[in-house]
């Protein structure tokens, strides 16, 4: 794998992001979760909104089953 065209997804401050190698190297180690690496930008993102849309769900379920 080239690691200096490598994109992660990681969690930061309750947060999804896709951040490159490069900046990966940057962040102190303690400071975010990697959850997957990827060989674009593009598959990174991708997997960023599956995240996402999997959060807002879950969202909306809490909402809707919440006592009124």
């Amino acid at each position: 794998m080239n690691f200096q065209n490598t994109w992660y997804v990681i969690e930061r401050n309750n947060r999804f992001e896709t951040i490159s190698h490069e900046a990966l190297g940057l962040l102190p180690a303690d400071s975010f979760v990697m959850l997957e690496n990827f060989d674009t930008h593009r598959e990174a993102q991708s997997e960023q909104m599956r995240l996402l849309k999997l959060e807002l769900e879950d969202a909306k379920n809490k909402l809707n089953h919440a006592p009124k």
